[in-house]
Parts: structure tokens; sequence; C-alpha cells
């Protein structure tokens, strides 16, 4: 089957378009100059870009054997084949055991929308499953009854819980050979030379500590922790997010210590040829004299560590302040005197100020001061305000690592125009629906489908002249839990058969909109003034400790910290309380509904104001907006679907009644 690369969609093999949505599956522009080539070419004819899906193998091989080189193919299927990467052959790698030869290279996919290997035997693994009579089979004994290689165990165990550990594509293994193929981050920048090059400020230095340190006793625990020693192994992606280039089995007589990982920061941060800071000198000495004992203290020193740090920054801009307001009090004490007017500023040395939108001219917030009445506080005024215009768009995306999407989104919207002599003016009605589903095989998009359909219709039978009030919208929630809650108790699922989704739901009309979620996906806003909000709160274990008034640090330390505690389908009405809310916008807003495969790792807040901020602007395509943020959201969170929907209101001051 050829998977759609725009939506996802499995496609017969002689098929050259996609059923669903018509995109190309045999041919892709180059990101360069925008040529179409065929989706196995390496490079662009016209431009010379290198177009071609490539990924690191790595093979074990036992006894001597010839290495492979560039031009041949790796699997017998002719889909990976070598190219040219240090050197023309497989270049051999060191291993613990003499007795096995590893290396590893570079290979370009053929057939890059075929299903891989895996990815079909991931898909078996969820039939078998099922099918077990032990309930809780090991993965261990799945994966061995249907042959995926050891060698690519450890990466399918540690990827879903660490975006720092390379997802694996494919996996096969043949007589004595085995092969994997990962995400290939050979151009991902070293680390040393990210700090070499000044890019990184201390601050950022002890983030990646930090990281490496919360990766430590897992991979130990593995026998991987080798892995965390070898400088060219150790990466920041674009973003300067850290990561593994690949992973390494520890020797088997002398695995590596904590001393080893304090000389390998030290050796580290020499090269780096960073300032020293003094706190983390002396925390890398008391690593390698063996006075730190263990990785938990480690980690409670580099947060220890993290905060003197801030406090140290904090007192420098403190200072700085104080010595930017004092210059500010002497040049009041001494005003300029009034230019003449052959010093005014002219037109010409105004041109190269930034062009103020038509659409964006107004300030739609309450600061704004058009209409204040004279004498009025300009800081406070508050003005009504009317829908300028309303433009949405929604994307999902399968994730790198699953093999099937349960997300399900559905928007609907209706914007009415009127055109006068005063402009034009707009009333608009949308519903928004982000569904996150679980269950068994298949089970979690059936109840996330179930849910938005259900909700769908519920609204287009009760969304009358205003906007639903709570009630309403509590009723309607409550009655496709009921809905998903029957069909499983007619089919008499238990347990983790049970299906399930999360919701979060945006109701628009006007300047006035209604959220409501049950489960942890989010609705974010953006606005010019108050930056990035997150509307809802996860109604998972350890939000709920939070609210009890555990601290958080001791909350999302549990085990079942993530764990919901809501969600639409296993459980009857009873136990479900939905979160609903109401605002009255008084600005242009940005708003974001997502599943947890986008937020995951504080991807939103960590990205707001690069991939979020500029959207806010009519200028700027969603549909775009919405492809970058979930392209990063794949390097990031990859481990899981990913859904989005943007909303962009953008508002004006009231202009006065008018007839529809």
């Amino acid at each position: 089957m050829l998977v759609c690369p725009q939506c996802q969609f499995e496609n017969p093999n002689n098929h050259r378009f996609c059923q669903r949505c018509g995109t190309s599956l045999t041919h892709k522009p180059c990101h360069e100059c925008g040529t179409t080539v065929p989706l196995s070419t390496e490079t662009c004819p016209n431009c010379g870009a290198f177009t071609g899906t490539v990924w690191l193998a790595i093979l074990v091989e036992q006894g001597e054997i010839e290495p492979q080189k560039s031009g041949e193919y790796l699997d017998l299927g002719r889909r990976y084949r070598l190219i040219a990467s240090n050197g023309n052959t497989l270049t051999e790698t060191v291993d613990s055991n003499p007795s096995r030869q590893v290396s590893r290279g570079e290979v370009i996919d053929c057939q890059p929308l075929q299903k891989s290997v895996l990815g079909i035997l991931l898909e078996q693994q969820a039939e078998i499953s099922e099918t077990l009579e032990d309930s809780q089979p090991s993965n261990t004994s799945l994966w061995q009854r249907i042959g995926i290689p050891e060698l690519a165990k450890p990466y399918l165990a540690l990827q879903e819980r660490f975006a720092s550990i390379p997802v694996v594509h494919d996996a096969w293994q043949e007589d004595k050979k085995e092969v994997i193929l990962i995400e290939d981050r050979s151009n991902w920048q070293l680390l040393t030379d990210w700090w070499k090059d000044k890019q990184a400020s201390i601050a950022d230095i002890i983030a990646g500590l930090k990281e490496i340190a919360s990766l430590w006793d897992t991979l130990a625990k593995a026998g991987l922790s080798k892995s965390l020693l070898i400088e060219e192994n150790l990466r920041v992606d674009g973003e300067h997010r850290f990561g593994l280039g690949q992973l390494y089995q520890n020797s088997s007589d002398s695995p590596p210590t904590l001393q080893d990982l304090g000389k390998t920061w030290e050796k580290l941060l020499e090269k780096s040829k960073l300032e020293k800071f003094e706190l983390l000198t002396q925390l890398l000495d008391q690593l390698e004299s063996g006075t730190i004992e263990n990785i938990a203290e480690l980690r409670l020193k580099l947060v220890h560590l993290s905060q003197k740090q801030q406090m140290e920054a904090k007192t420098t801009a403190s200072s700085f302040a104080a010595t930017q307001s004092a210059i500010a009090v002497a040049a009041d004490e001494n005003p300029p005197q009034k230019a003449s007017s052959a010093d005014e500023p002219t037109t010409e040395k105004l041109v190269n100020m930034p062009p103020v939108e038509p659409e964006d001219s107004f300030d739609s917030g309450p600061m704004s001061t058009r209409g204040a009445s004279e004498g009025e506080d300009l800081s406070t005024a508050v003005l009504p305000m009317e829908l300028l215009s309303l433009t949405d768009g929604g994307y999902t995306d399968r994730g790198r690592s699953r093999h099937h999407n349960e997300d399900y989104f559905g928007m609907r919207s209706q914007v009415k125009k009127q055109l006068s002599s005063r402009g034009k003016k707009y009333q608009a009605r949308g519903l928004y629906i982000v569904c996150d589903g679980m269950g068994g095989h298949a089970a979690g998009e059936v109840a996330s489908a179930m849910a938005v359909e259900t909700l769908q219709r519920y609204f287009i039978a009760n969304w009358h002249d205003d906007l639903p009030d709570r009630e309403t919208i509590e009723k309607g929630i409550l009655l496709t839990n009921e809905t998903i809650f029957n069909i499983n108790q007619k089919n008499s699922r238990s347990g983790n058969g049970r299906m399930g989704t999360t919701l979060v739901m945006a109701l628009v009309q006007d300047t006035k909109v209604a959220f409501a979620h049950v489960g942890d996906s989010r609705i974010y806003r953006v606005t010019r003034k108050g930056g990035l909000e997150q509307l809802t709160i996860d109604h998972e274990v350890g939000q709920r400790a939070i609210q009890g008034g555990v601290a958080p640090e001791i909350a999302y330390a549990r085990p079942d910290a993530y764990q919901l505690t809501q969600a639409l389908g296993p459980h009857g009405s009873k136990f479900i309380k939905p979160d609903v809310h109401f605002l009255e916008l008084q600005e242009d807003s940005l708003f974001l509904l997502c599943s947890d495969g986008l937020s995951d790792n504080a991807l939103v807040e960590n990205h707001w104001q690069t991939y979020l901020t500029p959207l806010i602007s009519s200028s700027s395509s969603l549909d775009k907006g919405l492809r970058k943020l979930i392209d990063l959201a794949n390097q990031h969170n990859g481990h899981d679907n990913i859904t989005a929907i943007l909303i962009r209101m953008k508002l004006r001051p009231y202009l006065g009644s008018g007839n529809w």
C-alpha cells in the first residue's frame, strides 16, 4: 500500500494519485526550485538539490562478511540503496562483541511511500496482542513471535518516551544479519559546536546537561549509557533541541559510571571554550571525584544550579535596568531643545518604517483609544468590538511512529458578509472539535470519529439564535459520552478494550467564544498583548494532585502522573464533568485546538512566538502555518498522532448598527 504523504490515506500500489486528496504518489516538488521530481530521485535535475529520502542504516552481522558498497541494495526488495557516505562502503563501528561486525551508512529510500516492513510487523503485533489469552503479554515475547530484530528493540522501547531517541523507520533480519533504518541526524549540529559558536548561554548548557542526566538512568539500565559519552553522538536540531545520533551498547565487562559522565562533560566544556561558570565547575569536580553517588543526586544538583544561575541572571538584569533608569532620569532633568523646522524629520527619513496593514490599523484590545472621550483614562478605555473576519484551518497527521491515526477533527463554520458605504460587516458562527481516540485495535479512531459526528449533529439541532449556554453544551458532551459508552456496554468491552476519546471544542459566534474539554487535548489563545494562554487544564492525575495542593515537581514524579482522569466513553456520564468556559473577545485572537501529540514536551510553550504569533496577521496563511507546526511536532513529538485546528478572529471597534 502507498501511504499518501499529505493525508496518510492508504492507496493501492498501482495508483499514481491519492484516492482521497489527489496528491501525487510518484512525484514531489523540489524544495529548492519547485521542479517536479520522481520520489525515488536523489537529486533535482534542474538545480542539483538533494531530494531523496535518506535513512541511517545500522547492520549487525555475525562472522566475517564483505561490506556492501555504494549503489548496492540492503534488501531483497531493492528498496533501500546504499549511497556514498564516509567512503563508498558501509563504515565499521566499534562493538564490544568481537564475534559481531557492526557497520553503518546512509541509504536512499527508493519507495518512500510504501509501508515499511517494521510498520507491517507492528500492525501484526497489535492484532496478535488482541488474540492472546494472556492479558498482559510482554513486548519482548511478541517481538520474538513476529521477528522484530534485537537491534531495533531498544529504539522501539524508548522512542515514545524520549524525543531525543531517533525514530526507527524499518527493521528486518535475514540469516545472520540484522538491519535497522533510523532517522538520519548526521546533518544536526554537534552539541559542542553549538556551544563553541557562542550561540548557547549558560542556561542552555545547564538545560542540555539536565537532558543528558534525565536519560542516564534509563539508558544505563538498558546497557546503553555509552550513547551519552560519545561526542559525535550528542547533537542539537535546528531548534537547538538535544538528540542522540544513535544508541550504543555498553561493554559488558566495564559499564560506564557517573565519573565517566563527569569526565565527558569536562571535555565537552573544555572543547567549547566557553567562559567558566564557577558553580558548574564545582559540580563537575564533585561528579568526577565520586562525591556525587547517584543520578538522582546529580539531577537535584543540576536543578539547584539552574535556579542559582537564573537568580544571578535576574540580578544582572536588575542592575542593568537600574542603570538605564538613572540615565533616563538624567535625560528628563536636562531635556533637549525643540528641533527647528530644518531638523524635523522628512518623508524621506520615514520610508523605512514598517507599513501598517489596513485590516490591523485598529488597536482592537482594551487599550484602544479610538472613540474615547476627551479626558478619559485612555489606558483603561474599553470599546465594544465587532467581528471583522473569521478564518480557520485544520490538519491531522499520523506521526512518525504510529501506524494508524486515532485522532479526528471536525470544523463547521458559516460567515455572513454585508457591504455598505461603511465597509464590510460580518456575522459568523463556527463549531470546532478535536478528539484523540484510545482503546483496542482500531477502536480509538471509531470513538474519536463518533464523538465529532455526534456533537455536530447535536449542535445543528440545538444551536439557535445565540451562542449555546453552559447547560446546552454540557448536555451535548454527556450525550456523546453515553453514545460511546453504550457501544462499549453492548460489545462487552472491558479494561483497555473499552474505546474512548478526549475532547476539546470551541463554539464561536461573532465576538463570543465558548470552549469545553474532557481529557488532555488542549486549546490555546495567542494575542499580541497577552501572548500565549493555555485555556484548558489537562484532566490527568498530575494536574489533579496539583489542584489538591501538591507541588508540581512531586505531582509529576508519580508514575501515573499523565494518566487521564476523564475521557468520553469508558464510563457512564456520572463520571464526566466537562470544563466549560466563555470569552468575550476584545482584541484580535488566534485559537489553537490540538491533541497531545502537538502539545507534548511543552512544544507550544517553547515555539509559539515563532510559529503562532505571525499567524495573527491576516496576510499569513493558516494552512501553511499549520503544516509548519505539524512538521515541528513531528520532529519533537512524532511518537503520537498530531492534530490541530487554528481559528483566527480579527476585530475592530463597533462602527454602529446596520441592517442585514
